[in-house]
């Protein structure tokens, strides 16, 4: 029930009119459309009451014609008197026929049974007459005699017939009078509920519509006289009528705190204009500066696993292994060292991840596999530098190497068209031990700053600050199965610091 009350509240005062409308016009259709269907079978069973009268009185005309027909034909040999006849013993018959199909009473299928079997005996023996009266056999008048006896019965059959076709007549005209009188009341009760609808509809109109903008008139007078302390209109109707006083509410606050505060504004606004000025410029000095110091943090976390990695790899093989270590080392150095911008092409970042994963692969050997399926050309959008390898040392550290058969790590890069912008999706996933969902929460709360969590946090911050709302990360874990990492963010090409 509230939600209907909700639905119609939120009706527009077009629609209210129309379902009005509607609802008036549906009831005076269906009361017209009852009272005509009745009128309609009315009239219906009055036709078929005096087609089955017309049919009965013919079946009487019919027989006496017949007689006189058959006995002008015996005195004067007419051939057309014959035909004359027998055109009308076959449409007698069908007559009896039709009556036999209409009249479904038992009584009324009993007499017409008792027509038809007498019809035929009597035309059976004028047949007879007139065909011996064509032979000229004098005793031709004894057949036509004979039906004509049959005929006083077959005529006594039909008014019988005729009687009770008026008793039903009778009855069906007291059940007629019956279901007028129905129809009265129920005509009377459908006009006075359309009367008190049509009544109730006026008073909820007024009450809804008329009243509040009588009111809201007056409230605006009221201010365009300069008074500004009228009371908030209070209608809970979110039509046509509901917007005009929320607005006219808002309008009137407005206008007061306008009023009121007009003075102060002149010296606040200027006040507020310096201060914005020096708090964005602090705020660009804030984020430059947390940019940096978690840039920072990479170093010495960076070159402490990796000169680990070195130093057990020298321990178990030659020189020639140790120099391509320390190789891809350097090749790690001087991409810091040379690029002193916070932000790098995705090529030079997948580069340099692969010299990374190439470090650590000396010391898995076959545990460690990897996969770079990247779109054309999303190489070449910019991201913040050292944005994958923190990701992918965390992945070897905390998923693939505590696995006895190690694992994959695959980075994939999608680009897509979205309200069209292109936006790039950047994956890094593993086949590790996974997390349960208790630790993975513990890690996105970046609450940690251990040795083994400052990579992906950096990498957080640094990618929010650098992307902010134009970007969003993911990551997902399941206990035996691994971990993804998801970067969506819109491809901005930038250059330099952020």
């Amino acid at each position: 029930m509230k939600r209907l009350k909700d639905f119609w509240l939120h009706l527009s005062i077009k629609v209210k009119l129309l379902l009005y409308f509607f609802i008036v016009i549906a009831i005076i259709s269906l009361f017209n459309l009852y009272l005509n269907n009745n009128n309609y079978k009315i009239v219906d069973q009055f036709k078929d009451t005096m087609n089955n009268y017309y049919g009965i009185n013919s079946l009487l005309v019919m027989t006496s014609e017949n007689k006189t027909l058959v006995s002008r034909y015996l005195r004067e040999l007419d051939p057309e008197d014959k035909e004359n006849y027998t055109r009308k013993k076959v449409d007698l018959m069908e007559k009896v026929e039709d009556l036999e199909a209409e009249l479904t009473s038992t009584d009324a299928y009993f007499i017409i049974v008792a027509i038809r079997n007498a019809s035929e005996a009597m035309y059976e023996n004028w047949d007879k007459a007139i065909e011996e009266r064509e032979e000229n056999i004098p005793t031709y008048f004894n057949a036509f005699y004979e039906g004509e006896s049959i005929e006083v019965y077959v005529i006594s059959y039909i008014e019988e017939l005729l009687y009770l076709s008026l008793g039903e007549g009778n009855e069906l005209y007291n059940k007629l009078a019956e279901e007028a009188v129905v129809m009265r009341r129920i005509s009377i009760f459908l006009i006075a509920i359309s009367a008190l609808f049509t009544m109730f509809i006026v008073l909820f109109f007024v009450n809804s519509f008329i009243n509040p903008i009588k009111n809201l008139a007056s409230n605006s007078m009221k201010m365009a006289s300069g008074d500004l302390d009228v009371e908030p209109m209070v209608i809970i109707s979110k039509d046509e009528v509901g917007t005009l006083s929320d607005a006219f509410n808002i309008m009137s606050h407005n206008i007061r705190q306008y009023v009121d505060d007009l003075k102060e504004k002149v010296v606040i606004e200027k006040r507020l204009h310096e201060e914005e000025l020096e708090v964005v410029r602090m705020e660009q000095l804030l984020r430059e500066s947390q940019f940096e110091a978690l840039q920072s943090q990479i170093n010495p976390h960076f070159l402490f696993n990796t000169l680990n990695t070195i130093s057990r790899t020298a321990m178990f093989e030659g020189a020639e292994d140790t120099t391509k270590l320390i190789q891809a080392l350097s090749n790690l150095f001087r991409y810091k060292l040379k690029n002193q911008s916070t932000v790098i092409n995705l090529q030079e970042e997948l580069w340099i991840a692969e010299e990374y994963i190439y470090l650590q692969k000396f010391r898995f050997k076959e545990r460690l596999t990897y996969e770079i399926v990247a779109d054309q050309g999303t190489k070449s959008v910019s991201v913040p530098i050292f944005m994958l390898q923190p990701i992918i040392e965390n992945t070897i550290i905390h998923g693939i190497e505590p696995k006895v058969e190690g694992g994959k790590i695959r980075i994939k890069i999608k680009s897509l068209q979205i309200d069209n912008k292109e936006w790039i999706i950047l994956r890094i996933t593993d086949t590790g031990v996974g997390m349960t969902p208790r630790r993975l929460k513990e890690v996105l709360s970046f609450t940690e700053m251990k040795h083994h969590s400052i990579g992906i946090s950096n990498v957080y911050h640094r990618f929010k600050i650098m992307y902010q709302h134009k970007g969003s990360f993911r990551m997902m874990s399941k206990k035996g199965a691994g971990t993804c990492v998801e970067f969506k963010f819109e491809r901005n090409d930038l250059d330099g610091k952020i």
